[in-house]
């Protein structure tokens, strides 16, 4: 007898009191315990032994469910021994939506974890390989065993791995990166060269030799919206959207453009949650935050109520719950808000309850995959002593599947029967979006261009909009596609039609004028994500025609950074003339208009002539008003950073000095313009009224002038009464200026002394760059100015190690008695601070002077380290650990690079963004160093972290109790 269970808010009570042991509960204790929505219902339809470990869920058109069975979580069955993992075949042989009947499809894999259907197969994801199973004889055991992709990671943990194909309305088959590197090669398209992915994910065409790296850095859960939106999920990032496509990102080598992704939520990237167990990680009853978001899931069903279309739900078994946003469109993105506020759409006390993916199955219902473990967490994270003491083997020999429907629904027991093509098309007009991507992807089996009418009639009569989407991009894949459906379809009323009209257009753009009028004129559309693919799309033109276009874009949406991004992409090498479009126009002074122009500019910098680039100077400066003064050090300064990044700036010269060197009647009249405007920056910086964002972007153009004439005023700045960013950016002002006197203010005592953590970590990132500024510093520590301890270890080594022969023996000389040697030892050392009574109000001020520079706590800090929202679900001691040893663990999204650039500088950072043309390196505070591929001499991965070591010796063994404390109670 199945139980199903309908939840209305009087049960919330019942569900608070449950007494839930530390055992596991049978499945009907488990419903019973569960808090849901009101209104809904949720049923087990598969549970152990007729399912162990489930992890993804896939439906073939017979309505069989494969399930792929992660058995040797977290670590596997031991050495020596077969792999335990499974993709198992389940059937529902009295059709009521139960499952019956076992059949093991796959075995003896590693760490598999998700399943897609094609062409009576199955792709299955087990790093490092994609595998395609299929069974050709009827017995539901595959007999084909192929793979088709190999090199994707499988060092790292078994959370960090490739999963979730999923195939898009594109025709591309979509796979995660699990955060980590690949060098994916086929062994059936062995011509194709191996393809890197390096901080992207990865898609392939079914059964062509079409594979590439695809935007995003999705762990364990990305999705699709029906009209072809990605978003994506890691542990602290529950919701994300991927914004543009890589080639955009690649096409303009001169353009520095870094984010592809976006957090979406309204509450947090991490959001604060709602659950009810009181977890072994956790304080009792806690309000928790995301620490485990996996398998998010863009609902498309129908068997739930409307208000839940356009949701989307994501996992945290950490907690035990499932999390349920509404996400609708905003600007050129998207927003995700909490469905409901104090609660969370899917939660229980019983802490085995280990959701870890969702689906949507074809009755439309959602699809919970449940572990059902008594611990969800991997080894290697935890400290040794707590893992000792972890059970991570109890429930291995258990699983759930649900599913969740409205407590009205009624089974569907309709089945797949379809016999022709065109009875496919029909069912892309289907409400339910598993029976449209069915027949999407039958059709793309079938290869028959038969359909071609057909579709071509739907893409302007298709009933829904997601029909007409699927129309097009079927006639794409079939190579059936006229420009007459791509005029259709960009006159839709419908947006997203029109977008991905656009794409669909790009190819065909050089060779056909109807395509390319109807695009410039589409600058003007009433909706801006419309626009932002304007942009996108009129790029893969190359032409200077499209300038205007992207002129009027920008006019609409200079303050939206995706349309700048955009147009950037777009640009190619007409910079100069979009520049003088938009000095032309009304707009210059906009809210947007000075980040867009600096970001121009530098365009300009890193790719004119130098005689070109005294032209536009010139003209840039031609203004000699104070209510121009904004652009205008925007614009220069975006032109000198260029040629600065591009190498022209004379030896021991600023940029601005190199700018305006020329002895021409046209040069010494510019210079005079350019003191001018920096001594309006100089006026700016001193203006306590002025806002943060202004006073910032002036200390921008004064780090390109001289110490002689900006020098003072940045001194001025370091100061602990002004704000922390105005501090640091002063600092990296002085730092790169090619005056000796520059790095000597840097170290000096009086001053030193008064750096908090964020200003000093600043001035080390910027001595550290320079070869003389390292010997300013080692004078200024061996004369006592400097305390030596100041010089966090990694740091030390760095110096200790220095390819400067003479700095290497200098600092051995300084350091060689200082080096922290075991920093476990230290850790066991502090873990009696764990006894201390904590002061919690003196850990906030401990972490607002020491993390923020680089870490976030409920909105407060800068995002360079992992957000610490929710921090809290960690025991003290695993707290306490990644302080005291901070490359104790390091996620792959956080690896330190060092790079050595062609002129000189030593950087160190975070990975933040790479094209093909530049690397981003974030470093403390947010600040973000673009360094072209070009100027790179060598780049090196680091085994340290980029958080200091020996943290300890800024703070009193009670201010560390005090920092536990607070994380803790936060």
């Amino acid at each position: 007898m199945k139980k199903t269970v309908l939840f209305t808010a009087s049960l919330l009570t019942a569900v608070l009191v449950h007494a839930v042991t530390d055992g596991p509960l049978t499945p009907e204790q488990a419903i019973a315990s569960f808090r849901l929505d009101p209104g809904l219902k949720i049923e087990c339809v598969a549970q152990e032994p007729m399912v162990v470990s489930p992890v993804a869920a896939a439906w073939d058109e017979k309505g069989r469910m494969y399930v792929v069975e992660d058995r040797g979580y977290p670590v596997g069955p031991g050495k020596g021994k077969k792999p335990v993992g499974q993709v198992v075949l389940l059937e529902s042989t009295h059709h009521d939506g139960h499952y019956d009947k076992r059949t093991v499809f796959a075995d003896g894999l590693t760490f598999p974890n998700g399943v897609m259907c094609w062409k009576g197969g199955v792709y299955v994801t087990c790093a490092p390989y994609l595998y395609y199973f299929k069974d050709t004889d009827g017995d539901g055991v595959a007999d084909v065993k192929q793979i088709v992709f190999k090199g994707f990671q499988d060092l790292s943990t078994t959370q960090l791995r490739v999963s979730h194909p999923i195939l898009n309305v594109d025709g591309w088959v979509y796979l995660t990166s699990g955060l980590t590197s690949a060098k994916v090669s086929s062994p059936i398209y062995t011509n194709h060269p191996v393809v890197f992915c390096n901080r992207t994910d990865f898609r392939f065409k079914p059964d062509t030799d079409q594979f590439e790296p695809t935007a995003g850095t999705a762990q364990f859960g990305e999705t699709f919206d029906s009209f072809g939106h990605k978003f994506i999920c890691s542990n602290r990032n529950h919701n994300q959207a991927v914004m543009m496509q890589l080639k955009y990102l690649n096409r303009n080598t001169n353009a520095a453009l870094a984010d592809i992704v976006e957090d979406i939520p309204d509450h947090g990237a991490a959001s604060k949650l709602y659950p009810l167990s009181d977890n072994i990680t956790t304080s009792a009853l806690h309000t928790g935050f995301f620490t485990s978001a996996c398998g998010i899931n863009y609902y498309r069903g129908t068997a739930l109520p409307d208000d839940y279309k356009d949701n989307s739900f994501t996992c945290e078994p950490a907690g035990n719950l499932v999390h349920r946003d509404v996400i609708s469109p905003t600007n050129t993105s998207f927003v995700a808000k909490r469905a409901q506020d104090g609660v969370d759409f899917l939660a229980s006390p019983d802490n085995w309850f280990r959701p870890v993916n969702l689906a949507t199955g074809p009755d439309g219902a959602l699809y919970v995959c449940d572990m059902y473990r008594k611990t969800i967490e991997h080894p290697e994270y935890l400290p040794e002593a707590t893992r000792k003491i972890t059970d991570f083997e109890s429930g291995k020999d258990k699983g759930r599947i649900y599913r969740i429907t409205a407590a009205s629904y009624k089974v569907q027991t309709k089945q797949f029967d379809v016999s022709t093509s065109k009875e496919l098309c029909e069912l892309l007009n289907s409400p339910d979006a598993w029976w449209r991507t069915t027949a999407q992807r039958l059709l793309l089996e079938r290869q028959d261009k038969s359909v071609a009418s057909t579709l071509k009639k739907m893409v302007k009569s298709g009933k829904i909009p997601e029909a007409r989407v699927l129309a097009l991009r079927l006639l794409e894949c079939l190579n059936s596609l006229e420009d007459q459906q791509i005029l259709t379809a960009l006159s839709d009323k419908n947006v997203s039609v029109r977008e991905n009209a656009m794409q669909v257009a790009e190819p065909r753009l050089s060779q056909s004028s109807r395509l390319t009028e109807r695009l410039l004129a589409m600058a003007n559309d009433s909706d801006a994500r419309v626009r932002f693919q304007c942009a996108l799309s009129l790029g893969e033109l190359h032409d200077a025609k499209i300038i205007p276009a992207l002129a009027k874009i920008l006019d609409q949406n200079n303050d939206d950074k995706w349309t700048r991004e955009a147009v950037l992409s777009a640009v190619d090498n007409h910079a100069d003339v979009l520049l003088k479009t938009l000095l032309a126009g009304k707009n210059k002074d906009a809210a947007g208009m000075s980040a867009m122009l600096v970001e121009l500019c530098r365009i300009l910098g890193t790719s004119e002539t130098p005689d070109k680039l005294a032209s536009l100077l010139n003209q840039v400066t031609a203004s000699n008003s104070d209510a121009d003064a904004a652009w205008q050090q925007a614009a220069v300064t975006g032109i000198a950073e260029g040629i600065r990044v591009r190498g022209l700036v004379g030896k021991d010269q600023s940029p601005l000095l190199s700018l305006t060197s020329g002895d021409s009647t046209e040069a010494k009249l510019t210079r005079v313009r350019v003191e001018e405007l920096v001594q309006r920056a100089v006026s700016s910086v001193k203006d306590a009224n002025a806002s943060l964002s202004q006073r910032l972007a002036a200390v921008g153009l004064l780090a390109q002038s001289e110490f002689s004439v900006s020098g003072k005023t940045l001194q001025s700045l370091i100061d602990p009464q002004q704000p922390a960013e105005l501090q640091v950016a002063a600092v990296r002002a002085l730092g790169r200026m090619p005056d000796a006197d520059a790095g000597t203010v840097l170290v000096r005592k009086d001053r030193w002394s008064s750096y908090s953590p964020p200003v000093r970590d600043a001035a080390l990132t910027s001595i550290m760059a320079k070869p003389r500024l390292i010997q300013t510093m080692l004078i200024a520590i061996e004369s006592g100015d400097v305390p030596a301890w100041t010089v966090n270890e990694d740091r030390r080594t760095q110096l200790m190690h220095n390819k400067d022969e003479s700095i290497a023996k200098r600092a051995s000389a300084i350091f060689k008695d200082m080096q922290a040697g075991d920093r476990m030892k230290v850790y066991e050392e502090y873990k009696s601070v764990l006894a201390f009574k904590p002061d919690s109000k003196n850990g906030h001020a401990i972490f607002t002077k020491t993390c923020t520079g680089c870490h976030v706590v409920s909105g407060e800090g800068k995002t360079v380290g992992p957000d610490l929202t929710g921090i809290r679900n960690q025991p003290s001691d695993v707290l306490l650990l990644h302080i005291i040893v901070p490359e104790y663990e390091i996620m792959p999204t956080y690896t330190c690079y060092n790079v050595e650039t062609k002129d000189g500088r030593s950087l160190t950072g975070l990975l933040a963004a790479e094209s093909a043309s530049n690397i981003t390196l974030r470093q403390a505070l947010g600040h973000e160093e673009i360094i072209p591929r070009s100027n790179i001499a060598s780049m090196s991965a680091s085994s340290l972290s980029l958080m200091p070591d020996e943290l300890e010796k800024t703070m009193s063994k009670q201010d560390m109790a005090d920092l536990v404390g607070f994380l803790k109670g936060m």
